[in-house]
Parts: structure tokens; C-alpha cells; sequence
């Protein structure tokens, strides 16, 4: 057994106890189900393995009718009634595919929604993601699939020792001939699953390269681009490349696969002719009646198949776990940031960057490098600069959605490291710039849970949607898009935003922050958004990320990012009046405009 093997051996147990623990919380009644079929299966083949021989005896001997019928009768009246019970218990089967996979699909979504927002962006996550979905789906089966196996195995482990016993009895030689087939066979078989592991290995980038060409980039979000720009011939190019990098990738598979398989059929035409050329000998011989013959070749044949179902399922169950094994390790995916078990405490708080650097991870370029700032309790800051300058990923450290390369960021005088993560995040409400809207009603948009009827009508009244709300049918019960109801909205970008703004304001948290929100509003629509945001906020933290500096005059403070620090810091009047400041050279440029 090689290291392969071993690694392949050692994630059995994991994924099975794993995927039959969740499942056997969730329906239980599977695993009933499951064992009541191979009860089934073990018992069908031998009805006919021991009445079929008494019938043939009796048909070239006795020729009673009366013991004919009787035998006839049992064999067929048995076969139909698990046939039946079969039927219905693989119908069940079926409906608890269904749920288990629906299940853990959803495990998965659940588990991507929690993930560190660092992850997100980061390949070797999306690529572990991508494996935990397709191996837990067509290359496994899932729970259901490895269940199926595991039963399977332990139902031909009874099936074989049927099958021995009566060889034995009769023909103890036909054991060899099978033993033989089977290790030959077995050998075969785990020649083919290495060749399929490698494909599957290389096949998960294309596959979600494929996906997103072939799926998301056609989603009609993307049609005005791609009419207005003619990018169809384009993406349909990209699609087809990593198609014909998929089918590579199959037909690869199929022409290593080709001469194995071609193996495996001549050694199972030569285990026939044996077996058939020595049970017929033994007739001759007569050392056994054309019964037992016939008894024997369904043995010998039963015995066969089963041994090589036996192979077959611990080959398929190592394989199928070997790909559910991505499941496991996606599902105990290590977090990208560490987390403490400090409370927030409740109110105002005081920030402080100190001496905070930043590069993306992969990268080595500084998109902050050594940032120093303090925020008070109920400050409100306005954060410009140029595009590049650092701006969002300000923001993002303050959110933890990032950890400083260098430097720490302090809240009430401690590391944002040691608090307790949800309650962290929980003191922000920020509106970033490419803020989504999902396709649920305008109310859930806003709120998602526990929603208030009064504070919500408060809010849509402070940022405009009121008007809008109040000419539709079902009010904020609309749905936004039509991607699930007829009656569904198409709001403009700049209802999208207040959408956007709404939601923070209903959140109520400590701090607020806009990142350029009101980019796709007018001047004086973003002048009232503001306005009123302003007075809303009153005394919480506020952050204002706009390019349009007139909104700086609404906060005690301006930082002005440049190359990833920041080159100014004052009060709106303190900086347009710095003679070749960046500050007052971008007012100046903006001002003319409406002079």
C-alpha cells in the first residue's frame, strides 16, 4: 500500500463520520431506509439460488405438477413482493437524496456566508469551495452516495458468505478461479480511479471558470454592457475556450481509461468459459445433478459479481470520500483572522490607527503604509483623496474585514483584535460603494430581520424612498427585480442607493459610514441625502468617503489620503486655505464648476 493509498485510507473516517453525523441528526429515518434495502438485496439473489436448482431437478425427474407449481409459485410470488418492497424503498431513497443534498448545499452557503470577508477574495478559498461543491455533488454523491456505498459493502460481505457456502458444498475449485478474476480485476478498477482522481484535481478551475462564463456573466444585470459594448462574441469565445478545456479534461480521462477497461471486460470472458467448462465437467463427471449446475454457475456467477462489488464499493467509497473529503476540509476552512472573546462596551467610541500598513495578501505592494489618526466619540470624519489612495481599504481594516499587515487599530484603548468579533462588526453600518441590492421585497432589503414598521417608515421618509413606496401596491412588500415575481421592481441606481443608505440608518449602530454612496445622485439629491443623514446621525462616529467635497463641510474633520497615507488633516476651512494643498487645489477644481 502506497503513501496514495494511505492518505486516501485516513479520509474515510473523517468524511463518514462527518457526513453520516449531520445526516443522521437531520433524517435519521434514511439510515432505516437504507438498511431495510440491503435486508432486501441480501436475500433476493438466494430465493432463486436455491429454488431454481429444485425445479430443474424436478422438471428432468419427478415432472410432478402439483410440486412444479409449488415451486414456480413461491420463486414468483417472492421475486414480486421484493420487487415491491424494493421499489418503494428506493422511492423514499430518492426523496431523501433530495433533501440531504439540498441540505448540505445549504451547509455550504452557510458556511461561505461566515467565512472571514478576506477569504472571499482569495483563490486557494475559492478553489476549496469549488472542490467542496462538486465533490459534493456529481463526483460523490454526497451523503446519500456514500451511504448507498457503506450499506452496499456491508450487504455484499453477507452476500459473499451466502455464495461460499454453496461452492464450497459442491465445487470448492470455483473459489480459486473467482479469487483470481477478482484481484486481477480489483487492480483494474483502482487504476481507473487514480485516472479519474487526477482529472477531477484538474478540472475544479476550469469547472468554475466555465460556470462563470457560461452563467453569471449572462445574467441580465450584465445586458446593457454587453449590447451597448459588443462583448458577446468575446464572452461566447471565453466560454467556448473552457469548454473545450473541460471536454479536454473528459476526453483525457476516457483515453487513459480506454485500455483498462478493455481489460476488464476480456477477464471477465475468460472467468465465464472457466467456470462454465468446470461446473459442465462435474455434470459429466456426474458429480452433481444439472440442478446443482445450474445452482453453481449462478453461485459462481453471484459470487463473482458480488466479490467484484465488494472491490467495486470500497474502490468507490475511498474515491467518493476522497472527493467529499474537500467538504471537510472546506467546512473546517482555518479563519484568516484571529478573534477574541472581549464585549464591546455599549456608546461612543474612541479610534486610533497607530503606525497601520496594509498589503493585500499575495501582494507586496503597500496600499497603506504607516497611517496615524485618531477619531473621537461622535466625530464626524471626511476621508478624500484620489482613486488608489487608500480610501476604502481604510475602511475595510476598520471593519475587520482586513488585519493590518503592520500597526494595530485601537478601539477605547484596546486591539480591535481582541474583541469578540460579532460584537465588533456589529458597531458599524456602512454603505460601501458597491453596496448590493438582493432580490427580495424593498422592507427585507432594508431591514433583513425583526423589522420595525414605525422606524422603518421613519427611515424611508429621511432618505426619500417614501414617495416612491408609497405609489407602489404592496408598498415595501415589492419585490426589488423581476427575478422571481412579475410584479417585481426595476429601481434606478439612485433608489438603489438610498436602499443602501436605509439600511445602514436602520441599523442603528455606533458607527456610521458612507463610501461614496451618492455617487449616482445629483448634487442637490446628495446634498439632501447628507443634510439629513447629518442630523440623523447627530452625535454617532461618523466616516464620509465622497469625491464630491462639498459633503466635507459637514464634518468636524478631513484626512486627505495620498500614496496610501495621509498628507493632510484639518477642518474644511483650515485646509482650503493651505496655499498648493491637494485639498484646496481639489475644492478649487471642483468649485469652478459651479461659479
Amino acid at each position: 500500500m502506497d503513501g496514495k493509498e494511505i492518505k486516501t485510507i485516513q479520509k474515510l473516517f473523517p468524511v463518514i463520520r462527518t457526513l453520516f453525523s449531520t445526516a443522521g441528526r437531520q433524517y435519521p429515518w434514511f439510515f432505516v431506509m437504507e438498511a431495510l434495502k440491503t435486508l432486501i438485496q441480501i436475500f433476493q439473489p438466494f430465493l432463486g439460488l436455491f429454488l431454481t436448482p429444485l425445479l430443474v431437478d424436478e422438471l428432468c425427474g419427478g415432472r410432478n405438477v402439483r410440486t412444479l407449481a409449488t415451486y414456480a409459485a413461491v420463486l414468483v410470488i417472492g421475486e414480486c413482493v421484493l420487487s415491491i418492497l424494493l421499489a418503494r424503498v428506493n422511492t423514499t431513497l430518492q426523496k431523501y437524496q433530495e433533501r440531504l443534498d439540498n441540505y448540505f448545499a445549504m451547509e455550504i452557503s452557510r458556511h461561505s456566508m461566515g467565512l472571514d470577508f478576506q477569504l472571499t477574495e482569495d483563490k486557494k478559498a475559492l478553489d476549496q469551495l469549488e472542490k467542496a461543491v462538486t465533490g459534493m455533488s456529481w463526483y460523490s454523491g454526497g451523503a446519500y452516495g456514500i451511504g448507498e456505498q457503506v450499506f452496499m459493502f456491508i450487504g455484499n460481505v453477507f452476500k459473499i458468505a451466502g455464495f461460499v457456502t454453496v461452492i464450497t458444498v459442491h465445487a470448492p475449485a470455483l473459489l480459486i478461479v473467482v479469487l483470481i478474476y477478482v484481484v486481477i480485476s480489483g487492480w483494474i478498477r483502482s487504476k481507473l480511479n487514480e485516472i479519474e482522481l487526477i482529472s477531477y484535481g484538474n478540472l475544479s478551475k476550469s469547472n468554475r471558470l466555465f460556470g462563470y462564463f457560461g452563467w453569471e456573466v449572462v445574467d441580465f444585470r450584465f445586458g446593457k454592457d454587453i449590447r451597448l459594448y459588443d462583448a458577446r462574441r468575446m464572452l461566447v469565445e471565453k466560454w467556448k475556450k473552457y469548454t473545450e478545456e473541460s471536454i479536454g479534461a473528459w476526453k483525457w480521462r476516457a483515453d487513459k481509461g480506454y485500455p483498462y477497461n478493455l481489460a476488464l471486460d476480456g477477464a471477465g470472458l475468460v472467468r465465464s468459459l472457466i467456470t462454465y467448462f468446470y461446473a459442465g465437467y462435474l455434470v459429466i463427471r456426474e458429480a452433481f445433478s444439472i440442478g446443482i449446475f445450474t445452482q453453481m454457475i449462478s453461485a459462481a456467477g453471484g459470487l463473482d459479481a458480488t466479490l467484484g462489488g465488494l472491490v467495486w464499493n470500497v474502490q468507490e467509497l475511498m474515491k467518493r470520500c476522497n472527493y467529499a473529503y474537500e467538504y471537510v476540509l472546506f467546512m473546517e476552512y482555518p479563519e484568516a483572522m484571529p478573534k477574541g472573546t472581549a464585549h464591546v462596551k455599549p456608546g461612543e467610541h474612541r479610534i486610533e490607527f497607530r503606525n497601520v500598513t496594509f498589503a493585500y495578501p499575495g501582494t507586496d505592494k503597500k496600499v497603506l503604509d504607516g497611517v496615524n489618526i485618531t477619531v473621537e466619540p461622535g466625530e464626524h470624519l471626511s476621508i478624500v483623496g484620489l482613486n488608489g489612495a487608500g480610501k476604502t481599504t481604510f475602511i475595510k481594516l476598520l471593519c475587520r474585514l482586513y488585519d493590518p499587515t503592520e500597526g494595530e487599530i485601537l478601539v477605547d484603548g484596546r486591539n480591535i483584535m481582541e474583541y469578540d468579533y460579532k460584537e465588533y462588526v456589529g458597531q458599524f453600518a456602512p454603505v460601501f460603494q458597491d453596496f448590493k441590492i438582493f432580490g427580495f421585497s424593498i422592507g427585507e432589503n432594508i431591514v433583513f430581520d425583526n423589522m420595525d414598521q414605525v422606524r422603518l417608515k421613519e427611515i424611508l421618509k429621511l432618505t426619500g424612498l417614501d414617495g416612491m413606496t408609497q405609489k407602489l401596491p404592496k408598498g415595501v412588500d415589492t419585490p426589488v427585480f423581476k427575478m422571481f415575481e412579475e410584479d417585481g421592481i426595476e429601481p434606478s441606481g439612485g433608489e438603489q442607493q438610498k436602499m443602501a443608505i436605509a439600511r445602514a440608518l436602520y441599523k442603528n449602530a455606533s458607527v456610521i459610514i458612507l463610501d461614496e454612496p451618492t455617487a449616482a445622485l445629483d448634487p442637490m439629491a446628495e446634498y439632501e441625502i447628507y443634510k439629513q443623514f447629518h442630523s440623523l446621525v447627530g452625535d454617532k462616529t461618523a466616516f464620509y468617503i465622497s469625491h464630491r467635497l462639498s459633503s466635507c463641510r459637514f464634518c468636524d474633520k478631513i484626512a486627505v489620503f495620498s500614496e496610501g497615507g495621509i498628507a493632510e488633516y484639518g477642518s474644511h476651512e483650515e485646509l482650503v486655505n493651505i496655499s498648493g494643498g491637494i485639498y484646496a487645489k481639489m475644492f478649487e477644481a471642483q468649485a469652478q464648476y459651479y461659479k
